[in-house]
């Protein structure tokens, strides 16, 4: 049985729903995950071959292509959109701006979502200070414990500090609405060596994706052991992704929030280069 090292931040729906239902061994696959500290570790790790596939947004393949060489492509999405919401202990942005944000990192990832959010109320990003905390969930800790005042937040953390009193300042549907779910990707070279490694991953995940709406009873409690919210849960069963297929308004999306702060690489990425979803689903 073929071993695959898989990195990520959070287990996504078909991860889950695949672990729960035994499909990657059953397709003749054994995935080990790592849980990342950074999307610096994973971006590193996955272009320095320490793991095989990653799962990260659109925006981190982008740059870790363009900032580490590292070749990746993009083979699956995962989930339809990235919830996130901006949190504060303040009231406004502009006062929020006069103290140190919370980031993962500042060239890639959600951080381009506020670059915009910013623009948008005419503050000048380069006026704030950032600090390099971590993933969500370092980042949500950060903030409650009082050593970070803001931050960028996904579920179930989102619903988490609301209850412990910060305010949301803006959603990120409101900001970038097409701005794409999280996808899977993995060195072009490396799925070159290993392609029916990748057919069987590839496999598990469409297999799980199929299975979760005709059982959304257990698809929910199975994403409830794993963490999430329920209301989390019954989203992601209700909007899984058809066929797990990359989406292009989401690619064109991430590279505009690029291009708008003049973060995209030259020449630019194209789509075609970069997603390669059709050759592991046929």
């Amino acid at each position: 049985m073929r071993t695959i090292k898989q990195i990520l931040f959070v287990p996504p729906a078909p991860i889950v729903w695949a672990e729960s239902q035994g499909l990657f061994a059953r397709h003749g696959v054994k995935v080990e995950t790592t849980q990342t500290l950074s999307s610096d570790q994973l971006g590193q790790g996955l272009a320095d071959g320490t793991w095989d596939v990653g799962v990260g947004v659109v925006d981190n393949i982008i740059a870790w292509n363009d900032e580490r060489s590292a070749g990746l492509q993009i083979i699956a999405q995962l989930e339809r959109t990235n919830v996130m919401a901006f949190v504060s202990t303040k009231e406004t942005l502009e006062e929020t701006a006069k103290s140190p944000v919370a980031v993962d990192a500042t060239t890639n990832g959600f951080i381009l979502v506020l670059y915009r959010a910013l623009a948008r109320a005419g503050i000048d990003r380069h006026t704030l200070k950032y600090d390099a905390v971590g993933g969500v969930r370092h980042r949500f800790e950060a903030l409650a414990a009082g050593k970070a005042s803001s931050t960028i937040l996904v579920p179930p953390f989102i619903d988490m500090a609301l209850e412990k009193g910060f305010r949301k300042l803006w959603d990120g549907a409101d900001i970038a609405p097409a701005y794409p779910g999280v996808v899977v990707g993995a060195r072009a070279a490396w799925m070159r060596e290993n392609e029916a490694a990748v057919r069987a991953y590839m496999r598990a995940l469409l297999e799980a994706n199929e299975w979760a709406p005709k059982n959304a009873g257990a698809a929910v409690a199975a994403l409830i052991a794993a963490r999430y919210s329920e209301a989390a849960a019954r989203r992601l069963v209700r909007d899984v992704v058809p066929g797990l297929e990359p989406s292009i308004a989401g690619w064109t999306e991430v590279v505009a929030l690029r291009r708008e702060c003049g973060l995209l690489p030259k020449p630019e990425p194209r789509a075609e280069d970069v997603i390669n979803y059709r050759k592991w689903i046929s």
